[in-house]
Order: structure tokens, then C-alpha cells, then sequence
């Protein structure tokens, strides 16, 4: 098992290195020079002499393996440059709007989590009857609905109609995040759902819950106690998934709600062509996935005796 741990995190490494390779190589790559755009913002109309000292002053005429080691060497200490447009260090600007972003993900994935188990274990409970069918069509609805069009819609029935909650920002309390947490939550909770569904309806065609069904037991006792710790596994790799599949999705919500998040951020930095900030979100998303899926591969292995077995030679 240990051996198979350390595989994993040496994995994870080189990933992360080649992950901060093509994030700065996609930056690079990009058409235009910033040192123009930079000029333009700071003196309009700059002239040749001003670009070419911005171009010294950032570095820009330094081979790539200079600069890229240059950028890479302060990444562990959370210096990942200055923004071009607003002239602060980033990592602090992303170290400030991390909390934001991380509170979005983690309600989000909580509602995934129980909206998923109990939407699957409804339709499990009375397969092909009218619950399931309810099931199973909300499921489809809320997977196929793009984010920005459910959130729309949130704010326009339960914010603008009703009232009961606010069109942006994080400062009423609890409120403010169970707009944003459902918008973030409802894809990955309707695709999780149907696997739930699907894998109880299995486990229950298995020898061991015939058995108990002879026996005499519930089949809700069976789908909870027997059938449900059967598709932990799959369920939980499925749900790294979904999370990382959030993660890009709070680019999209956090505009939409006026949070400043890191989501946010990153797509201010797009707007504006400020390739620093462009740099260091893609790099936070990449690593975040990498991580996450390191996490779940561990915990999968944890719950699943076959891969523990597997993993312990």
C-alpha cells in the first residue's frame, strides 16, 4: 500500500511540473505583445523607447527557460508576478479571494452530495414507478441545463419574484450562498444521482441481496446497510470528477452572483489580456484537480479491499 501511495504522490509531481509547463507555455504562445498593452495603459500613445524599457523592466527579452524558471521559482512562495492591470502582487490578490472560491466549492459539493444520494436512493426504493420516473426525469433536466441559464433563472423566481434571497454577493450571511451553491451543485448532483440509481439497481440483482430479501429483510435495509457502501467507490471517483468540473464552473457563477472569487478573477484576467493572472488561475485550477484526484484515488483505494489488496504488494 505504501509503495503504491508513493507511486501516486510521484505521479502527482511530475504532473504538476508538466502542468506548470503548459501553463506558461500557453501564455507565451499567446498573440500580441504585453509590454504594448502595458505601455498603452500606463501612458497612451507610449512610444517605442517607453515599450522597449517595459520589455526590460518585465523581462520579456529573456530566453523562455529563464523566464519560465524565473516565474516557477517564486510559485512556492505564492509569488506569482504582477498584474498588468492593476499592478499588485497576484498571489495575495488570489490569496485573498481563495476563501471565496473555496466556500462556493465546498457547499456545492455538499448539496451534490446529498442531492445525489437521495434522489438515487428514492428512484432505487421503488424502481419503474412514479417516484423513479420523477427521479430520473429531474435528473436529466438539471444535467443538461447550463449553469448560467439555472442561475438566471434562480435569481429571477427566488430573488427578483420572491425575495427570499439576494441577486449578489456574499454579505447576508447564510442566504447569499444557497443561490450559488445550488446553481454550482445541480449538474454534478443530477449526473451523480443516476449513478447512484444505476448502482443500487445492480447491487440489488446480486446474490447477497436476494438472500436477504429471502431472509426477510426490507429493501430499504438492504439498499442502506449492503448496497449503498457496494457503490461508495464508483460514487466517489465520480464525484472527484464532478468537483473538478465545479471548479471550472465557478468561473461562470461567481460573475454571475458579483462574488470575487478566484473564478473571477481568472476571467478578469482574460478580459483584459493580463497574462500574470492568466498564469497563476490556471495553474491553481490544474493543481487543484491534480490534487483532488490524488486524494480520491487514495480514499477509493482505502474503501475498496480488492485495491487495498493490490496495492499492498
Amino acid at each position: 500500500m505504501l509503495a503504491y501511495i508513493t507511486g501516486r504522490f510521484r505521479n502527482a509531481a511530475i504532473l504538476l511540473v508538466l502542468a506548470s509547463m503548459l501553463c506558461f507555455g500557453l501564455v507565451v504562445s499567446a498573440p500580441g505583445n504585453v509590454a504594448v498593452l502595458i505601455a498603452e495603459l500606463r501612458t497612451p500613445g507610449a512610444t517605442f523607447a517607453q515599450i522597449a524599457a517595459i520589455e526590460e523592466e518585465l523581462g520579456l527579452n529573456d530566453p523562455l527557460p529563464t523566464r519560465y524558471w524565473n516565474w516557477l521559482s517564486g510559485v512556492p512562495e505564492g509569488d506569482f508576478g504582477i498584474s498588468y492591470k492593476t499592478g499588485e502582487e497576484v498571489g495575495a490578490a488570489m490569496a485573498r479571494r481563495l476563501s471565496v472560491t473555496a466556500t462556493l466549492l465546498g457547499g456545492a459539493a455538499v448539496f451534490a452530495c446529498l442531492f445525489s444520494l437521495i434522489m438515487g436512493f428514492l428512484g432505487a426504493l421503488r424502481p419503474h414507478g412514479i417516484v423513479d420516473g420523477l427521479t430520473r426525469a429531474g435528473a436529466l433536466i438539471g444535467a443538461s441545463t447550463p449553469q448560467f441559464f439555472l442561475g438566471a433563472m434562480l435569481i429571477y423566481g427566488f430573488a427578483l419574484k420572491l425575495g427570499w434571497f439576494p441577486t449578489f454577493g456574499d454579505n447576508l450571511g447564510l442566504r447569499s450562498y444557497i443561490l450559488p451553491w445550488i446553481t454550482l451543485g445541480m449538474l454534478p448532483g443530477c449526473v451523480l444521482s443516476r449513478l447512484v440509481r444505476v448502482g443500487l439497481e445492480e447491487e440489488m440483482t446480486r446474490p447477497f441481496a436476494l438472500t436477504a430479501r429471502a431472509k426477510g429483510l426490507r429493501r430499504t435495509a438492504i439498499l442502506f446497510r449492503d448496497a449503498l457502501p457496494n457503490i461508495a467507490p464508483a460514487w466517489l471517483t465520480a464525484l472527484g470528477a464532478q468537483c473538478t468540473a465545479m471548479t471550472v464552473g465557478s468561473v461562470v457563477v461567481e460573475p454571475l452572483f458579483a462574488w470575487q472569487g478566484v473564478g473571477a478573477m481568472f476571467l478578469q484576467g482574460v478580459q483584459f489580456r493580463d497574462f500574470m493572472v492568466v498564469q497563476a488561475g490556471l495553474l491553481i485550477f490544474i493543481s487543484f484537480f491534480i490534487l483532488l484526484n490524488l486524494a480520491v484515488d487514495i480514499a477509493v483505494m482505502m474503501l475498496d479491499p480488492k485495491l487495498r489488496r493490490q496495492g499492498g504488494r
